[in-house]
């Protein structure tokens, strides 16, 4: 490993090569200049997401699912919270809603928690959905009542062709007049075969799942510095993230979600037996925007793809977007800081 595999962040030695590319980018994206240009559109980005999923959540009827109970960052001695200052700053700038809680207000909000934190940071408008598959399982609903269907296939290439676009799945192939790619972490693959290359890599996140007798949170806790949230859910105690570059084909790692385990139990008291340990792959981009838009290449292929972190949150908005392209309207919002071609 690069660093230190129970870290929040890790690295395979022998994927470094591929990765150089990315790494140089994202070294480049760092800069102050560029930090405050991509900080303006993915903040503009973020303040329209809501809007995205507002008319989802009436039509599938899933306001149910919504906790509003806002996210808490938590800061275990004056030191990591200084730290924190830079970025605290930064969101006022962009005018997030947050209040710093000191050690009492820590402990009248969160009882369950050890005490080992010195300050607090709450984002008092975020909320989380309890069940995110139920929601996608109700949209998807959604899309055959208006006459869509839904046929799960492992598409092995695209190709461009006079009289449309070419999918082969196996020995299947359909043409169609337009093709959207938002396949996630595996997107990149396919909009090499239309010619366009794109700097996406993985950023693999660990999720474990603990059992409890009743909620342990009132909502999504994380302390930066471990670099997974905590989170109580309808199934029972989430613990997801860190990341790992590791891309598409390595299995999971024990060492990964025993880490994850091991710090959870010595922060928050009532966590039962792990019913669950999985592995999720994050489309993360150097530059942490996502690629949204018509291929350079080929105008009929829309890309969808590469929102890292944030994939649930920008979704609905990233729909609209592309249902925009596709009907030839003017966009909602400008189009070209997420253009796939943006490195060169």
């Amino acid at each position: 490993m690069l660093l230190d595999r129970k870290g929040p962040l890790s690295i395979y030695w022998r994927d470094l090569p591929l990765l150089t590319p990315w790494l140089l980018s994202f070294l480049k994206a760092s800069g102050p200049a560029e930090y405050d240009r991509l900080t303006a559109v993915l903040g503009g980005l973020i303040r329209k997401a809501e809007d995205g999923h507002t008319s989802l959540f009436a039509e599938t009827h899933s306001s149910d699912l919504i906790r509003k109970s806002g996210c808490l960052y938590l800061y275990s001695n004056e030191n990591s919270f200084r730290a924190a200052r830079e970025g605290i700053e930064l969101r006022e700038r962009e005018g997030v809603a947050q209040s710093i809680l000191d050690a009492r207000q820590i402990r009248e909000r969160e009882p369950n928690l050890a005490p080992l934190y010195h300050r607090g940071l709450l984002f008092e408008d975020a909320y989380y959905l309890d069940d995110p598959y139920t929601y996608v399982q109700r949209l998807l609903s959604a899309v055959r009542a208006r006459g869509g269907s839904f046929e799960p296939r492992k598409v092995s290439a695209l190709r461009r062709q006079d009289d449309g676009l070419a999918i082969h799945s196996g020995e299947e192939q359909g043409t169609f007049d337009r093709v959207v790619i938002a396949a996630g972490a595996w997107s990149r693959e396919l909009a090499g075969q239309i010619g366009d290359r794109v700097r996406l890599n993985t950023e693999r996140g660990y999720h474990v799942l603990g059992d409890t007798e009743q909620p342990l949170l009132s909502g999504p806790t994380c302390y930066p510095e471990y670099g997974f949230y905590m989170t109580s859910l309808g199934e029972g105690l989430r613990s997801a993230g860190t990341v790992e570059l590791g891309g598409l084909g390595q299995p999971l790692r024990p060492t990964r979600t025993d880490a994850i385990e091991e710090r959870t139990r010595s922060l928050l008291n009532g966590v039962g037996e792990v019913s669950r340990r999985w592995l999720g792959f994050r489309p993360s981009t150097p530059d942490s925007l996502p690629v949204i838009g018509p291929s350079p290449r080929d105008g009929r292929v829309l890309y969808a793809f590469g929102h890292g972190h944030i994939g649930l949150t920008l979704a609905g908005l990233t729909g609209k977007l592309i249902a925009e392209c596709v009907d030839g309207r003017e966009t909602s919002v400008d189009l070209s800081p997420m253009r796939p071609d943006r490195w060169g």
